[in-house]
Parts: C-alpha cells; sequence; structure tokens
C-alpha cells in the first residue's frame, strides 16, 4: 500500500490579517521644524539674539562680515569689516554683540538694534584673538601674541575701555577657548590627545585661578560651563563621549560622560540651556540630557547635514535648539528645532492574530518613550479615515481595539497620540486584509485498504491553525478509480470541532488504484478546498486451509472440507483439485464449488494405496490473489511376505556368503533390493532384482566383519513396502609364522619346521583388519601316544599398532618329539566388528 498526499487546489499565501503596518516615529528621527540655507564662506561660532529676533553667524579666518539672519534662518544683512569674524558673545542684556576679530587683531562690539559696529579694542600687534566670553562685568578673549596664547579681558563700562592681557591666567601655548556659567571662567587649550584646562572664579571681575591640569580631551571644539557653574564640559571630537568636569579641580564629574553615539561619534559641539538640559553634537547627531541624566531624553538626526564644530546654541525661550549643520558639499544650513526637549513617543501596531468577515479581531499596539508613560492617554483610531471609538493607553504602555467587518477587505487603520507638554505626538497605521480564512483538507491516516473495507482518516485545517469550525461542518468524499477516471460520490462526513478530524469509509469491492477525493465547500469565514489521498488497494492474499485426515482406506469414498480466508466469494467460484499417487504421473484433476464464506469439500474415491497427495488451488479474482494448499493422505495397502537368508551364520575373512531375499504376494511389483551394511561401514546396495518364479532374489557378498543383510521392497499399487534383516559374523584372519628353523621335513603329509635343540622357537600372530590393542593367545601342543596333547596356552599378548604379537616358546625333553602351535584373537566387549577366531596350526620338531 502507497500513500500519496495531493494538492487540488491552490492556497492563498497571506493569512488574513497579516498584513503590512507603518510605524509613526515622533522623536527617534527629528527633523528642525526650519531649515535654511546660509549664505557662508566658513563657519566659527553662533549666537541668538532672541530680543531683537536675530542670529549671528562668524566665518572666522579669511572672512570679512558676520552674517545675520533672523530666528527662521532667512538672511537679514552682513555685518561688513569685522576681519576673521570667529568667537562671539552677547552681553548680559544682550544689547551688544561682542566678536573677536581674528585677522583684525582686536575685540568688536556690535549695536545688535542697529546691527552697526560701535567699539573696537586692539588686542596687540600680531595677536589673534578667537575665543570670547562675558562674564563678571568683562569680555574675556583668548588670544595668540608672539606665538604663544594667553587670555585678555576687556571692561567696557570703563571711561576708556582697553584690551588688556592678563599675564597671571596661566600660559598657553595657543590661544585657549573660552566659555563662562556661574560666575566660573573656564579656558581650553589642546595637548596631543589631551586637553589643558583652567577654571576660574571671575564673579568679582578680577580672575582667580580653581583649578589648572590636562584632562582627557584633544582638540576641543565645543566647551560649556553649566549655568551654576559646577562643572565644565568638553567636546573633543577625538573622544568617544562628551566629557564632564568639577569646575573646582577638574576631576571627572558625576555623570562623567554623556553618550554621543559611541566610537567615532567625535563630539564637537556642546551647549547647556539655563534649565540644566546638555545638547551635544557629533557625527552620530544630536543626543539631549536632563541635567545629570545619562539617559538621553532625545537623538536628534538632522537631514541637512553634520553638526559643525560648535555649531550648536539654546534660544532664550528655554525649547528652542538652533544648529548649524554642514553637507558633504560644503554647504551650510540653519536649523531650528521647535521642541527638542520633549520626549520621543513611538507608536507601534501589531496585526490581529487573523481578522475574517463576520468575527470581530483584534489590533493591538504599544506607545514607548524614554519618559514617564501617559498612561490613561486617549488615542484616537480611525478605519479608512473614519473615527471609530477611541482606546486608552494602558499602565503598560500597551492598548487594544476591536472592529468587525461583514465582508472581506482591506481597510487602513491609524491610531494619533496628540501628546502632552512632556511628550511629542506619534501616530501609526495598519493595513489589515479581512479576508476569509485558506483552508486544507488532508489525509492523515489509512487504517483499512482491502478490497472490502477501506478507512481513512483525515483532517481539515485552516492556515497556521487559526479559527474555529462550527458544528455541522463536513466533508464530501468522493473515489476516483486511476483506471478508468470514474468518480463515484461516497457523500458527506462530519468534522469533529474539536479534533477537526473526520473518517471515511468506503467498499471498493476489487483491487486497483484509487484517488480519494475530499472537498470541504467553505463557509463564512474559511475558503473552500480540495485534496487527495491516492492509495493501492491490493487484493486479499487469502489463506487456504485443508483438513485432510491422515489416513484413508483404499477404495472407500474419502470427503474432506477446507476453507478460503478473506470472503466472501462471489456465486460460481470454484477451485481445481488435483490428485498425485503411485499411479500417476500427471495428477488426476477436478474442480469443485467455493461456498459465500470460502468454505470448499473435497471428495474422492482413491484406488491407488501409498501416499495420495491432493493440491487445491484458487485462481484469484478482483478482489483476491490465487491460493493453493496441499494435503496428504496415506491410503492403505496390504501387507507381504519379505525373508532374507544367508548360507552361513559366520563367515571367515573374505569369505563369499549366498544372500537369498523371498517376496510373498504382491499386486503389480516384483523388485527387492538387497543392502549390506558392515559393521562401522555405510548401507551399500548389492543388487536389485526381480524375483523369480519362486518369489527369491539370490546374490553373494565378501564378508570382512560383522554384516547385517537388509531386503527392501517397495511397494505397488496395493502393497505395502516392507523390509527384512539378516546378520553374520565375520571372522578376523590370522597369519602365524616360526622363527628360528634351520630347514623344513613333512611327516604323514604335513610340513614340520626343524629346530636345533639350543634354539627356542618364535611364533608371530597377525591379525587382519586391524585389531592394535586386542588379545591374542598362542597354544602349543605336543604328540605322544598317538594323540596331540596341549601344552600351555599363554595369556593375552596386546596387539600391537601393526595388528601383530610376537612369543618365544621353551621347550623341555624336546629332542626328537612333535609340536604344533597356534594362535587365537579373542574379542573384546569394545570391538563388534568381528568375533573370536583360532588361527591354523604350524608344525615343528626338535633335533640335535
Amino acid at each position: 500500500m502507497r500513500l500519496r498526499q495531493v494538492s487540488l487546489v491552490a492556497t492563498l499565501s497571506l493569512v488574513a490579517g497579516l498584513t503590512t503596518a507603518t510605524v509613526g516615529l515622533a522623536g527617534s528621527a527629528v527633523y528642525a521644524d526650519d531649515t535654511a540655507a546660509l549664505p557662508l564662506s566658513g563657519y566659527a561660532h553662533l549666537v541668538v539674539d532672541p530680543a531683537h529676533q536675530h542670529v549671528f553667524v562668524s566665518q572666522g579666518a579669511g572672512s570679512t562680515g558676520i552674517v545675520v539672519t533672523d530666528l527662521s534662518g532667512t538672511p537679514v544683512t552682513t555685518v561688513a569689516g569685522e576681519q576673521g569674524a570667529t568667537g562671539l558673545a552677547l552681553s548680559p542684556g544682550g544689547g551688544t554683540l561682542y566678536a573677536a576679530l581674528a585677522d583684525g587683531g582686536a575685540i568688536a562690539a556690535i549695536d545688535t538694534a542697529t546691527l552697526t559696529e560701535t567699539a573696537r579694542w586692539s588686542t596687540g600687534a600680531g595677536s589673534s584673538p578667537v575665543s570670547v566670553a562675558v562674564a563678571g562685568g568683562r569680555v574675556w578673549y583668548g588670544y595668540t601674541a608672539d606665538g604663544k596664547g594667553g587670555i585678555g579681558s576687556v571692561d567696557p563700562s570703563a571711561p576708556a575701555p582697553a584690551a588688556i592681557p592678563q599675564p597671571a591666567l596661566s600660559q598657553w601655548t595657543t590661544a585657549p577657548l573660552l566659555a563662562t556659567g556661574g560666575g566660573v571662567l573656564a579656558a581650553e587649550e589642546p595637548q596631543g590627545n589631551l586637553s589643558h584646562v583652567a577654571t576660574f572664579g571671575v564673579a568679582s571681575g578680577t580672575a582667580s585661578v580653581k583649578a589648572d591640569t590636562l584632562v582627557h580631551g584633544g582638540t576641543a571644539t565645543g566647551l560649556a560651563v553649566t549655568g551654576d557653574g559646577t562643572r565644565v564640559l568638553l567636546a573633543a571630537p577625538q573622544q568617544p563621549a562628551l566629557r564632564s568636569y568639577r569646575s573646582t579641580d577638574l576631576a571627572a564629574a558625576d555623570p562623567a560622560a554623556y553618550f554621543t553615539g559611541g566610537s567615532g561619534s567625535a563630539p564637537g559641539s556642546v551647549v547647556v540651556d539655563t534649565d540644566g538640559t546638555v545638547a551635544a553634537a557629533g557625527t552620530s547627531g544630536v543626543y539631549l540630557y536632563a541635567g545629570t541624566s545619562t539617559l538621553a531624553e532625545n537623538h536628534l538626526t538632522l537631514p541637512s547635514g553634520t553638526v559643525a564644530p560648535d555649531g550648536l546654541e539654546w534660544g532664550a525661550d528655554g525649547t528652542t535648539l538652533y544648529a548649524v549643520t554642514k553637507d558633504p558639499s560644503g554647504a551650510y544650513s540653519l536649523n531650528v528645532l521647535g521642541a527638542p526637549k520633549l520626549t520621543d513617543s513611538e507608536l507601534v501596531l501589531r496585526h490581529p492574530q487573523y481578522a475574517v468577515p463576520t468575527e470581530r479581531y483584534t489590533v493591538s499596539g504599544s506607545l514607548s518613550t524614554r519618559g514617564l508613560l501617559p498612561a490613561g492617554a486617549a488615542l484616537k483610531v480611525t478605519r479608512d479615515g473614519t473615527a471609530l471609538p477611541d482606546t486608552t493607553l494602558g499602565a503598560d504602555g500597551t492598548f487594544t481595539f476591536t472592529d468587525l467587518r461583514q465582508d472581506e477587505g482591506t481597510h487602513t487603520y491609524q491610531v494619533a497620540y496628540a501628546g502632552d507638554a512632556t511628550h511629542r505626538p506619534a501616530a501609526a497605521s495598519l493595513i489589515v486584509n479581512v479576508a476569509k480564512l485558506p483552508t486544507d483538507v488532508v489525509g492523515t491516516d489509512i487504517t483499512s485498504a482491502t478490497p472490502g473495507s477501506v478507512v481513512l482518516t483525515g483532517r481539515l485545517m485552516a492556515q497556521l491553525g487559526l479559527g474555529t469550525f462550527p458544528q455541522g461542518t463536513t466533508v464530501q468524499v468522493a473515489r476516483r478509480d486511476e483506471s478508468t477516471q470514474q468518480s463515484v460520490p461516497l457523500g458527506s462526513v462530519p468534522v469533529d470541532p474539536t479534533t477537526l478530524r473526520f473518517t471515511a469509509t468506503d467498499v471498493p469491492g476489487g483491487a486497483g488504484s484509487f484517488m480519494y477525493v475530499f472537498t470541504y465547500a467553505g463557509d463564512a469565514t474559511h475558503q473552500p478546498s480540495e485534496s487527495g489521498m491516492s492509495l493501492v488497494v491490493a487484493p486479499y492474499a487469502p489463506a487456504l486451509t485443508l483438513s485432510a485426515p491422515a489416513a484413508a482406506v483404499r477404495g472407500a469414498a474419502l470427503s474432506f472440507g477446507g476453507k478460503l480466508g478473506d470472503g466472501p466469494y462471489a456465486a460460481g467460484r470454484t477451485v481445481t483439485v488435483s490428485r498425485k499417487d503411485a499411479a500417476h504421473s500427471t495428477p488426476v484433476t477436478w474442480s469443485t464449488p467455493v461456498a459465500a464464506d470460502g468454505t470448499i469439500t473435497v471428495k474422492d474415491t482413491p484406488d491407488i494405496g501409498g501416499a495420495n497427495t491432493y493440491t487445491v488451488t484458487y485462481p484469484g479474482d478482483a478482489s483476491h490473489k490465487a491460493a493453493t494448499a496441499v494435503a496428504t493422505v496415506q491410503v492403505s495397502r496390504a501387507a507381504t511376505a519379505l525373508t532374507v537368508t544367508s548360507s552361513a551364520p559366520s563367515y571367515a575373512y573374505g569369505a563369499t556368503a549366498t544372500v537369498t531375499s523371498h517376496l510373498g504376494t504382491t499386486y503389480n511389483g516384483r523388485t527387492v533390493s538387497i543392502y549390506a551394511t558392515p559393521y562401522g561401514g555405510a548401507k551399500t546396495l548389492v543388487t536389485t532384482g526381480t524375483v523369480d518364479a519362486y518369489g527369491n532374489l539370490k546374490t553373494t557378498y565378501k564378508v570382512t566383519r560383522n554384516t547385517t543383510f537388509t531386503a527392501s521392497f517397495a511397494g505397488d499399487y496395493r502393497y505395502a513396502p516392507a523390509t527384512a534383516t539378516r546378520a553374520v559374523n565375520g571372522y578376523v584372519k590370522i597369519a602365524t609364522a616360526l622363527g628360528g628353523y634351520y630347514t623344513s621335513t613333512t611327516y604323514s603329509g604335513s610340513t614340520y619346521r626343524v629346530f636345533h635343540k639350543t634354539v627356542k622357537p618364535t611364533v608371530t600372530a597377525t591379525v587382519m583388519p586391524n585389531k592394535a590393542g586386542q588379545c591374542e593367545r598362542f597354544q602349543v601342543q605336543r604328540y605322544y601316544s598317538a594323540a596331540w596333547h596341549t601344552l600351555t596356552t599363554s595369556g593375552c599378548y596386546a596387539l600391537s599398532p601393526t595388528s601383530s604379537a610376537k612369543a618365544q616358546l621353551s621347550l623341555t625333553n624336546a629332542l626328537n618329539q612333535k609340536f604344533r602351535v597356534r594362535s587365537k584373537y579373542e574379542r573384546s566387549t569394545k570391538d563388534l566388528g568381528n568375533v573370536s577366531t583360532w588361527g591354523g596350526w604350524l608344525y615343528f620338531v626338535v633335533r640335535t
């Protein structure tokens, strides 16, 4: 039986409801509210003047003017004549912009209302000021002079303000970068992979050293002091993070670093707002931190390019962040970020497990943020633009809503979060395909596959096991004959709603290759499907048993039964019966009917005795293979007389025995076989032949050991086989020899050996067949008083390995006396091959 599962219809590869979703990201990639191109040849520093709605941008060494834009980045004017303007700083009231003129060797004062220069203070011939900061009523600047760096200051309120170097403020190898905050002035210059940093107390207008040392840094491009003056923040591109130090001793602050994107992020800008919010920028974008928290509230990436070194500035409104970016082509832009402090919010929608017509389905989602979750917030829900009831955000940030559609179709759901005072708004959409679930109806097992019973188990399944089938669901079953392509409907079978299994039964009525086709019509939530199970129904291999008797009477009616298994059988079926016996090399054949249940009856009257072999054969049919059974009945035969005789009961070694077998009355067989079985040898055929008119068969056989003769009659049509046996004995052959005589003579026709009286005769006996280890005796007799008298009989001499024994005769009063000697083989119980045997006499005389 072979099983092959085939799909007869195509199924959808997309599960209903499992479609695409879009996620609203309200902060993971925040772009500027306004972005404007800046007409810059280079970039050095940025200052925001919210009071006059201006942004000032310096272009560094080699430039001649300071670019002025409005707060959205639209160019307003350029303050000309400001040679190499680099560092910028506003006065505490915002009325004056101070600029370090690297190419002009001066500090310029510009009126922020009229955008005109009102004062310029020389920092000395050959000097190059690059940084400027305002604190303690003074304008502090970092410059170079005579190949060294220094810090100087200007008191703008003095009657005659002048730029005055401050030689007591440490020694610098190049112009230091300056920053102020909380009455603290911080200065930094690069020292290889480190930075030389010093802090000064300047609240009184006079600088006093607080700390002066080397820290982790490099070529810093961003320097800031927190509003309370407690920490110094250093942005050096050589570092993997923004560094933080205590202003009192420049030891690592807590926290010591702010993440800016890891290795290669090259932090180059840092600004601190009045509320303590830290904004740091590098190649990975802008990160915002709430004071000493090291968990970034937001991560801002700007499509206009990478934030330029020292390219960040907070607006005075406490919410707006300005950033100057440079794109790969070298163009600069001003980015205005209206609410960078708002925490990012991210909405994610998840597919319903499935969405089918007429059944309510559930869409789930979650809102995530770096801040506290806005638990309880209302989320707006729409389907294809039509409002649905709001859903509420749970304490764990999750939410759900349900919907129900009567028909198949594709729908777009959108969930929106409006945001709040600390969270950005977010939205996400999800496309849900409402469709009937694809199904598959398959065969899973074959309990039976015979012509009389096919039992198939199948299963109805929805894709991925989704959905349920109602009570009363059925599967249509049909059988298709693969050879004729004819189909027979078998009706419907119920599907168990719990296991989704069904069982189909059939009686194909014959062997063959069939396809069983299962069809599911579908329902309101499930698609129709169809599949087939191909199987081969093999014909029965019925067992045929016969109950024939072991023996029967010749010439009498014989009847015995039989049974073919795997019924029923159609009317008219027969089996062929053949009988083979001794008289028929070609069997006698006839037929007999098979009953519906497979029962058969064999009837016969055997007239030949002996083994009658009955072979019953069923030829097979559409549902059954051929079957054969054999029974042998021994039919009775009469007994006949059989004897076997021999010409003698015992024979000398090598003597010829005449064996005669006599056979009594028989019917048509007169052949007898005579066998000989010598002790220790194989049974061999001596002769086979037909007995003579007297019933005798004779043959001859040379006897060398004890032998059993067997006569065998094979039997004939009416007489049974017979055997008879006859056992005869065989003597050994003894060769006796005398040794030591010197001549021979004759007395009364017998030969005598002549010995000297001084010689002791020797006698040797050799036995055939070899009887090594057996007993041999010697006997000596003397002739006197006209008779032979025994002088002595020896004890046993063991025969040697060559089957011989030797004795020496010691004679007294022997002169001119006649003697004779012989030996006897005396069989032990271990020798069953021959009987005890006397050898012949040897004669001898003794003379002088």
